[in-house]
């Protein structure tokens, strides 16, 4: 033999290991410990061939359990079958206990089981405990004689006639025959689950919660899973149920769709749209949608074009599909489209092209009106009613004359106009809804509000008493008539008509119903009275909130009736050496908020409290009450202020976008004098509020960073204007209107040198407009920009060539100004 052959019959020898030395027992304990299953059958099978001893039988038993299930969990049941029967007969084991009934229903055996069932009745040990409950779906699908060895007393067969009954009534739709033969099932039969299972269904259609509620009761794994699974996927809320219903199988999802109504052209697509997941986004919808077009109805051309705005580059697909869309619709998708692009500008130019259209005589107005009143919504968010544009207070204009009979347009308009202090307009206005709306209470309402506007006194009382008439209950009404009272006595005091004005405040007090104003006609006593006033006066002022919030509300009826500011602090016994508590600050905002920024003397009144409110900018607030303070601030304009409490805000929570706008804001600088890193950090608010979905903060931030139009691909740069963007003058005056002429002046020194620069100024006799008209001649001469610290380095920056070649110069003109206007 060669040494080759050597070596490999010396590794195909057996080896000898030290389990080899081991007793038989020894080794078939082992190897069932182990789980090798299939060794240890053999082991113990050779050991009961010496002794039958009973704990070598039952562990033979185990040793066939477990192989046995390892094939079952393979899925070979008829095997696993074959090796239980073995373990029966070798161990004397019962035949029916453990997993075997539900292996016989796996392999198909009906009619083994129910012989089983037969002969084995209901013995202890079996895995379900009731082999009965375990066979009732099989029961009722079996034919009558299969079901004939068993019993006479069996439940399976008394209570399998009526759960056929029940089943045949629900199937035709007979729910009050379902409920009489539902009642004559037993609540211990083995058709219980069943019992439940259909009376949830046919709850379903009308209370899906109490239908849950029903299946809930049966627990998994029972004889009717299978319909149970399928009725807990149909009670799901909403649009749950399609991704609950992949997790069946082909009958389950099928039952679940009978449940739901789909008719059966339908459900190939239902099936695939579930497959999108969860919450699918909208361009995979209408994918789906458009790639199966030619089987839909023409009704799901309407799910599209609500789909288009969301992936309007498919809208080419969707015509080749289901056909032209109308030039209104088109308008609208890509009005849509661009606000979900949080392009604003652009979304203005469809919504408003759209408006055009359906304003012809052929159109429909009331459409009209309704983008209109949209668009002044959606501008009225990011700007306070008192600084509207005028365009905006148009389209609600317009959006009243298409729509005449709308009194909430209406309404709102007489508001805007009464807010802007354009009393002439909100009159007109509210005529004509007075007209249109005769004795209507919120119409009487807002006259009221507009006499009391209009010092109108003595009308405001006539008008309240006259919708007291039609609502005599209305607390409102009898405030707004003690309030009519105490603004004419104001008015009566300043005049220094003191007895006049006591009879008023008399009046208003018969009226006045809320704390607030009842202390506010104390300190009308108050001031006007002498010494002898001054517990009054300091009574009012802490009913009024202490030193802080009753200091502000003093300030102001005295600037209101002409007295001196500091004597009436003290007076008031008001201290605002202290430091405001953040209820008393917000407490403050809210007196503020309601008064509104009408008052000319706010700013002198704010610039007393500063020092407090400032002091107390470091304090614990919520965020939400941050914001309202931080709101408020910048609604008056309180700069200073405003970036106290914004940049509390930011220590509080960092980089939160809303904070980040607010400082920025504040610091009222430029967005061309911004470092690179406070661009940055604008830059990433903005996208972290788009994700917020805060929108009014990322509109806000959006026209900090850039408050010039934007070109979208479809633009063309003509419209807004050749001259200006063709003229290197017109861009450098764009310049010096959107950063302001100190800022222009401060660069321009800094490009050019100190000595230049004051060169330059003494050619302009100090005049300041004369030396920007010079700078910007020099600067647009050279035909480059200079660095003039805008962001993004320093590298000159080539201007557009002048197009001009003679003549002066032309001073601009104001009607550029709406060019770049939202």
């Amino acid at each position: 033999m060669s040494r080759k052959a050597k070596r490999s019959a010396n590794r195909n020898r057996p080896r000898h290991t030290a389990e080899d030395a081991r007793s038989p027992e020894t080794q078939a304990s082992a190897a069932l410990e182990a789980s090798r299953f299939r060794e240890a059958i053999d082991l113990y099978k050779g050991l009961l061939k010496v002794e039958r001893r009973q704990d070598w039988v039952d562990a033979l038993a185990a040793a066939y359990a477990g192989r046995a299930g390892d094939l079952a969990a393979k899925g070979m049941y008829a095997e696993a079958l074959a090796l239980w029967r073995n373990r029966a007969q070798s161990c004397a084991k019962a035949l029916a206990e453990g997993p075997y009934l539900e292996w016989l229903l796996q392999a198909g055996e009906h009619d083994a089981a129910l012989r089983l069932l037969a002969e084995a009745g209901n013995p202890p040990g079996t895995q379900t405990g009731d082999l009965e409950t375990r066979l009732a779906a099989l029961a009722l699908t079996a034919p009558d004689e299969a079901l004939s060895h068993l019993h006479a007393d069996s439940a399976l067969r008394r209570h399998r006639a009526p759960a056929l009954a029940a089943l045949a009534a629900y199937s035709r739709g007979d729910f009050a025959d379902l409920d009489e033969h539902l009642r004559s099932i037993p609540f211990r039969s083995p058709y219980r689950d069943l019992r439940v299972i259909l009376k949830a269904l046919a709850l379903l259609p009308g209370d899906p919660v109490q239908a849950g509620e029903q299946i809930a009761r049966v627990a998994a794994g029972g004889p009717f899973e299978q319909l149970a699974a399928a009725a807990r996927v149909a009670v799901l809320p909403d649009g749950s149920w399609l991704q609950a219903m992949l997790e069946l199988n082909d009958d389950g999802r099928q039952l679940v769709l009978d449940l739901k109504g789909c008719p059966e052209q339908r459900r190939a697509l239902l099936l695939e749209l579930a497959g999108l997941g969860a919450t699918p986004a909208p361009a995979r919808i209408l994918d789906l949608l458009l790639r199966r077009s030619r089987a839909l109805q023409t009704s799901a051309a309407q799910l599209c074009r609500h789909l288009l705005p969301h992936a309007a580059d498919r809208m080419k697909r969707y015509v080749d599909s289901f056909g032209p869309l109308e030039e209104v619709q088109r308008e609208r998708i890509l009005a849509l489209s661009a606000e979900l692009n949080d392009r604003p500008e652009r979304a203005e130019a469809h919504w408003l092209r759209a408006v055009e259209l359906l304003s012809a005589p052929d159109g429909t107005p009331l459409q009209a009106a309704l983008i209109l009143r949209r668009l002044f919504h959606g501008a009225q968010g990011h700007q306070a009613a008192s600084e509207l544009d005028p365009i905006v207070i148009e389209w609600l204009e317009r959006s009243a004359a298409l729509d005449p009979d709308d009194r909430a347009t209406h309404l709102r308009l007489i508001r805007v106009y009464r807010t802007q202090r354009d009393l002439k307009r909100a009159r007109a206005t509210l005529e004509a809804a007075q007209t249109r709306f005769p004795n209507d209470p919120e119409v009487l309402l807002e006259a009221v509000e507009t006499a009391l506007a209009g010092d109108a006194f003595k009308k405001a009382v006539g008008l309240a008493k006259r919708l007291l008439d039609l609502d005599p209950i209305n607390s409102r009404v009898r405030a707004l008539i003690g309030q009519a009272h105490l603004s004419h006595a104001r008015k009566q005091i300043r005049a220094r008509q003191y007895e006049a004005g006591g009879r008023e405040l008399d009046q208003a007090d018969e009226w006045l119903n809320s704390s607030t104003d009842k202390n506010l006609a104390k300190v009308l006593r108050g001031l006007v009275g002498g010494e002898d006033s001054d517990p009054l006066l300091r009574e009012a002022v802490v009913g009024l909130g202490g030193d802080l919030v009753g200091g502000f509300y003093l300030l102001l009826e005295a600037a209101r009736i002409n007295v001196d500011a500091t004597a009436s602090l003290r007076r008031g016994g008001v201290d605002l050496s202290i430091t405001p508590s953040p209820a008393h600050v917000l407490a403050f905002v809210h007196a503020l908020n309601a008064v509104g920024q009408k008052d000319k003397s706010l700013r002198r009144i704010l610039d007393t409290l500063r020092a407090a409110l400032t002091r107390a900018a470091t304090a614990d607030f919520a965020e939400p009450e941050r914001i309202l303070i931080c709101e408020a601030l910048l609604r008056h304009k309180e700069n200073k202020l405003l970036r106290a409490y914004a940049e509390g805000g930011l220590k509080r929570w960092p980089r939160r976008p809303v904070f980040v706008f607010f400082a920025a804001f504040a610091r009222g600088e430029p967005i061309f004098m911004l470092s690179d890193s406070e661009l940055r950090k604008l830059e990433q608010a903005h996208q972290a509020a788009h994700e917020q979905g805060d929108l009014r903060t990322a509109h806000r931030i959006r026209e900090l960073l850039d408050p010039t139009p934007h070109f979208g691909p479809d633009d063309s740069a003509d419209e807004f204007g050749p001259d200006l963007l063709g003229d290197p003058h017109a861009v450098l005056d764009l310049l010096v209107a959107m950063g302001g002429k100190k800022a222009f002046l401060d660069m321009a020194r800094q490009a050019l040198g100190a000595a230049q620069f004051n060169d330059l100024k003494c050619a302009a006799g100090g005049n300041d407009n004369r030396l920007v008209d010079l700078l910007i001649d020099l600067f647009a001469a050279s035909g480059v920009l200079p660095d003039l610290g805008l962001p993004g380095g320093g590298a000159p920056v080539p201007l557009p060539p002048p197009r001009r070649t003679q003549g002066a110069r032309p001073k601009p003109d104001d009607k550029q100004k709406d060019l770049f206007d939202d």
